[in-house]
């Protein structure tokens, strides 16, 4: 039995999330200069549909799918995937044949989570750890029971929840909503002019990543609608103190979100539910640069990101691993930098501060988000997950806890963010850092590893084209 402060603990836990929450549902009406009002309040999102359960969310990387390894069975078998969507607990793999599917990850015989099992190599069916109970992905329905006599017959109700699946230019889409619903697919990255961004034909290369991280979603979405924060956030990498502006900002509709513009050519744009579409050019005219950002809500208070990057300059480095890999980093080396705030903004938020108290007028679009957040995500009756039985609080699968402490050389207690795996910021053999971003790196200890690679890498060609 829980003890009796354990279970006030846990109330009081509750009852702080629930005042979070409405303090952040209540703040409907910020500070706001009278003209910014009128392009972020309703105007701006009301024609976003409201039912987020009804969207297609990015989930995974294709190439991260686990696949049945053909005769391979029990421990030799792969293993599948884990994740949730709106707290869905849900669990992917592909067959035999590489197709792949998505069911909610609880087995019908004794509530097991299907993700501790395998993909079985001669079925290509997920199979439960507990009794071996074979589930067909495209069904949902349990199609091998071990221990049944031959002249019994597989009970009704042994099938668990299909969620319709869909890939589409190397990630994965889940539809959280009823499958008879479902959109026949999700919207395609293109360019301003609509050109898949993907296609080999658009000029452009794609570089991809996924990280799941401790953060709420519209924190990130908030913090990637705003360019302000670049020149401090993002010091040393993408950002510039010496070049601090003062900030106008135009913002527009689009068919399924809105967008903002500081400088001719470049913006900030924001598509329902939750993607982040960036658009950078380094050269405008001549070299050019989208990022599409999906910022999955897998559960209160988490997220999961699957950044797409597509470039049309130095595409020649795709075929260099050292330089792709230079990319790749540069790339989660600026997320990593929004990751060293954000989690303690959320720990503010939990303590009842409100996500936004003052504003200026370059707050507009993400202030914008923050409202159709609290029509949608942040509403009374939200679309998150309640339990297998309904009855769970959303509170509870915010299973994030408070930070541990260290020390600076004064003996004072600093905060300490979460240690991730994937974080390039952090020291090695360090269990985490001050939020405090590093000093930037002077520009040519950025610059030079990827010039001396790629004069190496013409040097190497020219003498493989002489030999030839």
């Amino acid at each position: 039995k829980r003890s009796t402060v354990a279970v006030l603990k846990s109330e009081l836990l509750k009852h702080t999330h629930r005042l979070n929450r409405k303090s952040m549902a209540d703040a409907s009406e910020p500070l706001l200069p009278a003209k910014a009002k009128d392009v972020s309040g309703g105007l701006l999102h009301s024609h976003l549909p409201l039912d987020v359960r009804k969207q297609w969310y990015a989930i995974a990387l294709s190439d991260d799918l686990p696949e049945a390894k053909a005769g391979k069975v029990g421990a030799a078998a792969a293993g599948p995937m884990s994740t949730s969507l709106l707290g869905d607990p849900l669990v992917l793999w592909r067959d035999l044949s590489g197709k792949a599917f998505c069911v909610a990850d609880k087995c019908p015989h004794r509530s097991a989570p299907l993700s501790l099992g395998k993909v079985n190599g001669d079925t290509g069916h997920v199979e439960c750890i507990y009794h071996g109970w074979q589930i067909d992905g495209g069904s949902g329905k349990v199609v091998d029971i071990p221990a049944m006599l031959e002249d019994k017959t597989i009970p009704s109700n042994a099938k668990v929840q299909v969620y319709p699946l869909h890939e589409q230019d190397g990630v994965v889409y889940v539809w959280p909503g009823a499958a008879e619903d479902a959109a026949a697919t999700p919207p395609r990255d293109c360019t301003d002019s609509g050109t898949p961004l993907a296609d080999p034909s658009s000029g452009f290369v794609m570089s991809l990543m996924c990280v799941d991280l401790p953060i709420d979603h519209a924190l990130m979405i908030e913090n990637l609608l705003d360019p302000a924060h670049v020149p401090f956030t993002h010091e040393g990498t993408i950002g510039n103190r010496k070049k601090i502006e003062r900030l106008q900002m135009t913002v527009t509709k689009t068919a399924n979100g809105f967008r903002g513009s500081v400088k001719e050519g470049y913006y900030n744009g924001f598509e329902a539910p939750c993607n982040i579409v960036l658009h950078t050019p380094p050269v405008p005219g001549k070299m050019d640069l989208y990022q599409y950002i999906g910022c999955t809500p897998t559960a209160p208070g988490q997220m999961r990101m699957i950044y797409r990057a597509y470039r049309n300059f130095a595409t020649w480095a795709e075929k260099i691993p050292p330089l792709r890999r230079l990319f790749d980093n540069m790339s989660r080396k600026i997320i990593f930098q929004d990751y060293q705030l954000l989690p303690g903004q959320q720990m503010r938020l939990r303590e009842g501060a409100l996500p936004w108290n003052s504003t200026i007028q370059v707050d507009c679009l993400p202030v914008a988000y923050r409202r159709y957040w609290q029509r949608t995500f942040g509403s009374k009756d939200g679309p998150w997950w309640r339990g297998w039985d309904g009855k769970l609080d959303v509170e509870d699968l915010d299973r994030i806890g408070s930070w541990d402490r260290e020390f600076d050389c004064n003996g004072c207690a600093v905060p300490k963010k979460p240690h991730h795996p994937q974080n390039v910021l952090e020291i090695p053999g360090a269990a985490g850092q001050p939020l405090r971003p590093a000093a930037p790196s002077t520009w040519w200890k950025l610059w030079a590893p990827p010039l001396v690679a790629a004069v190496l890498a013409a040097i190497v060609t020219r003498k493989v084209s002489s030999f030839n």
